[in-house]
């Protein structure tokens, strides 16, 4: 009998029996299974010792016409020696094998070969600028456009340095997953780092926004994720990051912080980021929006902000202000709490959590962490750094309002006699 729809809809399963076949006549292996509960179209085909069966549906979620050109799909390459059901199989494996899964073996096996500096940069590149690739299928999250889309953003966002940074460390990791057998290293599964230009460096970046471009960039924005994380950068001078995939465990309202761990910062070391009352204010009300499922302030599904060239592009169009990035802002705090003399250097770039934050005095002379203070001063200035912070927080906030004051200079104490 031919499976058309009409005698496939006549069907019935024989008395007495919980399972019975009806064969095609005109597609070989092209079959219905029936059951006291369901119908089911099915192909079946020889693949040396085997006879391999493939379910195609169930009669009623497919049209007969659909399912009939499945198996004459399927028909066509039995012929040719294929094995559809192993093709079927390993595709199911594949698309299991997320970036993600090959990243954990990876980076437990470089943590052991690199010094802890150099891993703890891998690990930023690849857990944090590499996030949007951690759920795709390994094979899709090595498409060549996918990765220079992705570097693209991080140069736009973090500067050129970080992205070709991140490109190095990506090209390691797809080679390890050629090399492991994960990808095939040809045709699509190729590296797709392989022959992909460095984005262009023309120096350290030195823009910093104006307080006109920052008051226009504030005005600009509305009451969804992206401009609350905009405020907050502002107001904390956090790095990108730190903030799109803040999370609410991170958030201590009670002791007035935000505490970022170790695996978050880009120097490796855990720091509390003091919370002024504008961070609070901005904070406290995304928590009465909380539905206490979600455990990111920012963002939707398992991941934390994303869709960051957009947004920008259109708060952008907005303000009426290009030509900045998100690192900036770090630049425009550091820069004007330097000049207006908000807080000493070293105070600020504790602010800023920067890896070398402590200087110290010595006869007039202010020297960095690079020399011998390094092992003798691990103090964290979190009290001198709450109240710097708190001072810059009221500058922005008499910024936007058009009240600005000029600042008090704070001048370094010297040594008397010095």
């Amino acid at each position: 009998m031919k499976l058309t729809s009409d005698t496939v809809a006549k069907l019935k399963l024989p008395p007495g029996k919980t399972e019975h076949t009806v064969w095609d006549d005109a597609i070989a292996g092209f079959g219905v299974r029936l059951r006291p509960d369901s119908a089911t179209y099915f192909f079946r085909y020889r693949h040396g010792k085997r006879q391999p069966r493939i379910t195609i549906g169930a009669v009623s979620a497919m049209t007969n016409a659909k399912a009939r050109a499945k198996a004459e799909e399927l028909y066509a390459r039995a012929k040719l020696a294929e094995d559809p059901a192993a093709a079927r199989a390993e595709a199911r494996k594949r698309a299991n094998e997320t970036f993600a899964l090959a990243l954990k073996p990876y980076l437990i096996r470089r943590q052991v070969e690199m010094r802890k500096r150099s891993f703890i940069n891998l690990n930023r590149h690849l857990m944090k600028h590499a996030a949007p690739l951690h759920r795709l299928e390994l094979a899709k999250a090595a498409g060549r456009r996918r990765v220079a889309e992705l570097l693209t953003e991080i140069a736009s966002d973090s500067g050129p340095v970080e992205a070709n940074a991140v490109k190095g460390s990506l090209n390691k990791f797809f080679g390890w997953a050629i090399g492991q057998g994960l990808l095939d290293g040809t045709g699509i599964d190729i590296a797709p780092t392989v022959a992909m230009a460095n984005q262009p460096i023309n120096g350290p970046r030195t823009h910093v926004p104006t307080d006109a471009e920052v008051v226009k960039i504030w005005g600009a924005l509305d009451d969804g994720d992206y401009s609350s994380i905009i405020r907050l950068l502002v107001l904390t001078l956090c790095r990108r990051n730190e903030i799109g995939h803040l999370a609410w465990d991170e958030v201590d309202f009670d002791a007035g912080v935000i505490r970022l761990p170790a695996e978050r910062t880009k120097t490796g070391e855990a720091r509390d980021v003091p919370m002024s009352a504008p961070v609070r204010r901005i904070l406290q009300a995304r928590y009465q929006q909380w539905d206490g499922r979600r455990t990111l302030v920012f963002g939707t599904g398992e991941g934390g902000f994303q869709g960051w060239a957009r947004a920008k592009q259109n708060l952008d169009a907005r303000a009426g202000v290009s030509g900045w990035v998100h690192h900036d802002l770090r630049r425009y705090g550091s820069t004007t709490m330097n000049n207006e003399g908000i807080a000493t250097p070293w105070i600020t770039d504790a602010a800023l959590g920067h890896a070398v934050v402590k200087y110290v005095t010595e006869q007039g002379q202010v020297i960095s962490a690079q020399s011998a203070e390094r092992g003798y001063n691990y103090a964290t200035y979190s009290q001198q750094v709450r109240a710097a912070m708190e001072l810059w927080a009221q500058r922005i906030t008499d910024l936007i309002a058009g009240e600005l004051k000029p600042a008090k200079v704070l001048a370094l104490r010297r040594r008397k006699g010095a």
